[in-house]
């Protein structure tokens, strides 16, 4: 083979080796820009889903619907600490998870998701986090940066209670008593009997309990007696159910603003702390201001035919340091209208009784009477005699004793009860 061959060769090698360079330089170089994208595309969908949650959190925790924000309208990213609003709550998060160098946005409103079907949330927040990546190797062939994106929605849901009724104590005999001539209509909604007793239901008489769209369910047994009836029959043998409202924090208070309160006349109440009760007689009427009143002992009792009337009120019953517990009372033959507050910790509650306390409660009142809310007695005894109208009214008791007739209707937005369940969650 001449020298002249030979060299050919070795030339054809040493550019074959070149190319092979270059190439695998080129792949290598493409490897490293893919693999810093997909780093940073990782980093900056972190920070999106993190925005977006902590957004929905916030807007869930402060019953946050638009009111004070703009719906709609996209808002950029700055730090602000504390935040005072779910927006600035989520773009504290972006800043903690993303790279760098970035811009967020987030934008809230209280109609369909984009790009989201079968979900029709009570508002939603969609975090939208960016930034560019350097090209090293691609930087040649005119690719300076690569732009990287990533949004993520995250929703405010509500799943509406099933039941109007919760009688949670798990033994007790004649846990729900239905007595004489005494109907309880539960429109939409399902009674709830946790006790594991035979006759866990007792109804005796011409009693009804009619649960249009619902059930009665028991844990144990009925023990029926009489010409009444339950409709549907009753679903015995259910699992528990759990306390819907054991997350209801215990409001906080100090000192005295009313001592052993009473009055027989017309009146005007403010909310603040009552010590030592509050005790109405008469025939009066009595207004209630909106706001939350804290009973210290004493209880509240009101005879006689005064009228009551209050909306947005929360009555929490309790005793601390040397005061002593009293009974709720409302059993006049007046007209009691009071509703609970629709707004804050205690949305829909409109009687708090202390867990710590089995005192009993009793609400009666005459048949155009109507209490809006949820009666909180999770440790008591509750006699109740409603209205004969459909009321939003929902009842969280240990045993429950229904007297007259009582009709009361499913609240399925939770506004009225405080009974809906609220979630935050990513749906995108």
């Amino acid at each position: 083979m001449s020298n002249i061959t030979q060299r050919r060769r070795g030339g054809q090698a040493l550019l074959a080796v070149t190319f092979s360079l270059i190439f695998l330089f080129a792949a290598m170089g493409l490897s490293i820009d893919l693999g810093s994208a997909y780093y940073l595309k990782t980093r900056v969908q972190t920070a999106a889903d993190a925005a977006a949650s902590a957004a929905a959190v916030y807007a869930k925790n402060n019953a946050d619907t638009c009111s004070n924000i703009t719906c709609g309208v996209t808002y950029n990213c700055a730090g602000v600490t504390p935040p005072t609003n779910s927006l600035q709550a989520g773009c504290l998060y972006a800043t903690s998870d993303a790279p760098p160098t970035f811009t967020a946005t987030m934008i809230e409103n209280n109609t369909t998701p984009p790009g989201v079907t079968g979900n029709s949330p009570a508002m939603w927040v969609k975090a939208t986090v960016s930034t560019s990546a350097p090209n090293f190797f691609l930087f040649g062939a005119g690719f300076h940066v690569s732009s990287i994106a990533a949004q993520s929605i995250s929703a405010v849901t509500s799943v509406p209670p099933t039941s109007c009724i919760y009688v949670l104590d798990p033994s007790a005999s004649g846990a729900l008593t239905m007595t004489g001539s005494s109907a309880l209509s539960a429109s939409n909604c399902d009674v709830y009997v946790n006790s594991s007793d035979t006759a866990a239901v007792t109804r005796t008489g011409s009693s009804t309990i009619s649960c249009s769209a619902g059930h009665v369910k028991v844990v144990g047994g009925c023990s029926q007696t009489g010409s009444g009836s339950i409709s549907p029959a009753p679903v015995t043998g259910s699992s528990t159910i759990s306390d819907p409202l054991s997350a209801l924090p215990t409001p906080s208070f100090s000192g005295c603003d009313h001592w052993n309160y009473s009055t027989s006349s017309n009146a005007t109440l403010d909310p603040g702390v009552y010590c030592d009760g509050i005790s109405i007689t008469g025939s009066g009427t009595i207004t209630m201001h909106p706001g939350n009143y804290i009973i210290n002992g004493g209880g509240m009792s009101c005879t006689g035919s005064a009228n009551i009337t209050g909306s947005h009120v929360m009555i929490y019953n309790t005793a601390v340091g040397s005061h002593t517990i009293g009974p709720i009372s409302l059993t006049g033959s007046g007209t009691y209208n009071i509703s609970a507050p629709n707004a804050g910790n205690y949305t829909g509650v409109v009687i708090y009784q202390d867990r710590n306390y089995s005192t009993a409660a009793s609400v009666s009142g005459s048949t155009s009477s109507a209490v809006t809310g949820t009666l909180y007695c999770p440790k008591s005894h509750v006699t109740f005699t409603g209205s004969s109208s459909n009321q939003y009214t929902a009842i969280v008791c240990k045993t429950l004793t229904m007297t007259g007739s009582t009709a009361i209707q499913n609240d399925t937005s939770g506004s009225y009860t405080g009974l809906c369940i609220t979630k935050a969650a990513l749906i995108q």
